[in-house]
């Protein structure tokens, strides 16, 4: 009996504790975002690029509410593409854009769709644009007291279009702009052709130039001006008109290609002032000479010479003549220009004259080829100095130092304890004759000079001289070759007073002749005898 009443209490147990457990309650909430397409600008011209800016708005809609944040969920489109669909458009109209994607646009959102497009030859009136729009969205959220929510996913792909309208309007184009150049310091014509490309007659239009560079002018260079305009009755649609005006450039323009900017102001077809788009042409600015730096010739063009020289023929190889030319070396860390600048004068085109220059070249040099800069200056018709836009670069080679003086011989009979002559054969290797050369003998111990002096004279290049100096050698010294060296001053062409660095030369001792040589410490050892035996004798006496 005990037993069956714990069997039948274990029972309600079980049933009570399943009683206990909650039942979970779910709910939904359900709606979709709803896409409409509209154009910020849709009005466009005939034969232009343009930016198709397509805006998306979101009206979603909730067909079952809940907590807040799955309603928003439920009503947003989340990444959102769009394509414009351009073989469905019925238009000149060339799409350069592809897909683009906004990523999410919620409810009473809106997202902006960029596509570049270039409308052709279109006739004026309405077009649609059809596009393709792509998004996924939460279809519906389950959610509980106990379990997470869960969503269902939706993807939509809908065509849909947008309206655009291109205007019954004047369009401008300017064609045959072509070979409008001048020279730098001078004036031209700038011709071009003013075309109406569009739907409409333009009447009592005016053209109106602009130049984009503040050395690049209208009218004249004394009365240069930055902006002018044209007057043109009437261009119907496809009718062109030649228009030409007066341009220059201030001297110190660089040469290259230079834009003028122009619009046309116009009455339309209900006497209305409307303005054209910025239309451009433009204008090549030749340099205003042009020169070349031939036939280079140097000399003495070596590491270590303080009067290199440049020889060489500037040529005006330009269109046009100049005056008062001057060429001058630039900045070169190589060598330093003693006379750097060579005056020449009045060059017609073609004309060529000789210029030369001086520099230093210093012992740091290194022999080899280098680049040396020629600025080339002149006068404009104005009298204004103009200098050549760029150096005129040319490569010369240094060539190794070159010792003008060098010793090729040295003869001597001199022995230890006598005095000799010395003769030093001297070369010359100059290019132009010098004079008053004077050669110094520098010796030291054990040999030294009673005349270390001897004067060379007038030298030619390749000239040799023999310099003979009195050398003395010291008893004791040991036979053999003894340093020394020889000094040259001499005076250049030009009067400068020049100094060699010290030549080496060798004076070789020869054996003393007519039998051994008697110490010095010998004799004075028979001296002491001698005066030791007479006073001997002196003291016996």
């Amino acid at each position: 009996m005990v037993r069956n009443k714990s069997a039948i209490l274990l029972c309600v147990l079980v049933v009570t504790s399943i009683a206990a457990v909650p039942v979970s309650a779910e709910s939904s909430v359900y709606g979709n975002p709803e896409l409409s397409l509209s154009v910020s600008d849709n009005t466009y011209r005939s034969s232009e690029s343009a930016t198709l800016s397509i805006v998306a708005s979101n009206n979603g809609r909730l067909e079952q509410g809940g907590p807040a944040q799955y309603e928003q969920e439920v009503q947003a489109a989340q990444s959102v593409q769009m394509e414009v669909l351009e073989d469905q458009i019925d238009a000149p109209i060339d799409v350069k854009t592809g897909t683009v994607t906004a990523g999410e646009i919620p409810d009473s959102g809106t997202a902006r769709f960029d596509f570049n497009v270039e409308i052709g030859a279109a006739e004026p009136g309405t077009y649609e644009i059809p596009v393709e729009v792509q998004y996924k969205y939460v279809r519906m959220v389950t959610y509980g007291d106990v379990d997470g929510p869960e969503y269902v996913w939706r993807t939509v792909t809908k065509e849909k279009s947008v309206t655009v309208e291109v205007e019954d309007r004047p369009q401008f184009e300017v064609v045959n702009d072509d070979n409008n150049a001048v020279f730098a310091g001078d004036t031209g014509q700038l011709s071009f052709t003013l075309e109406n490309t569009g739907t409409r007659t333009a009447t009592s239009s005016s053209v109106q130039l602009t130049t984009q560079s503040p050395t690049v002018f209208f009218g004249t260079t004394q009365n240069p001006q930055s902006s002018t305009s044209l007057y043109v009755p009437s261009l119907q649609p496809g009718e062109q008109t030649n228009l030409s005006v007066q341009v220059g450039a201030a001297g110190e323009t660089r040469a290259g290609s230079y834009p003028i900017n122009l619009a046309v102001s116009y009455e339309n077809q209900n006497g209305v002032s409307e303005t054209s788009d910025t239309l451009t042409t433009g204008v090549t600015v030749n340099p205003e000479r042009t020169f070349e730096i031939r036939d280079i010739e140097t000399k003495r063009f070596r590491v270590d010479e303080g009067e290199a020289k440049i020889d060489a023929q500037v040529v005006n190889t330009g269109s046009g003549s100049v005056s008062n030319v001057a060429v001058r070396i630039g900045n070169t860390a190589v060598v330093t220009p003693t006379n750097g600048e060579s005056a020449i004068g009045d060059l017609e085109p073609g004309e060529s004259q000789p210029v030369s220059f001086t520099v230093s070249i210093p012992a740091s040099a290194e022999p080899g080829t280098n680049t040396f800069p020629f600025i080339v200056e002149y006068e404009n018709q104005d009298g204004d100095v103009r200098t050549t836009p760029s150096p005129i670069r040319k490569s010369i080679s240094i060539g190794a130092e070159k010792d003008p003086f060098t010793v090729t011989n040295v003869s001597t009979t001199v022995s230890p304890g006598a005095t000799k002559t010395v003769d030093v054969e001297v070369q010359y290797n100059g290019e132009e004759p010098v004079s008053a050369a004077n050669a110094k003998l520098f010796v030291s111990d054990p040999i030294s000079t009673s005349d270390d002096g001897a004067y060379l004279g007038e030298m030619q290049p390749g000239e040799t001289k023999t310099a003979t100096f009195t050398v003395s050698a010291a008893s004791g010294a040991i036979v053999k070759a003894y340093d020394a060296s020889v000094e040259v001053r001499y005076d250049e062409a030009d009067g400068d007073t020049k100094y060699t660095d010290g030549l080496p030369v060798g004076i070789a001792l020869s054996p003393s002749s007519g039998g051994l040589p008697i110490p010095m410490s010998a004799i004075g050892v028979l001296a002491l005898l001698g005066v030791g035996a007479i006073a001997v004798v002196y003291r016996r006496r």
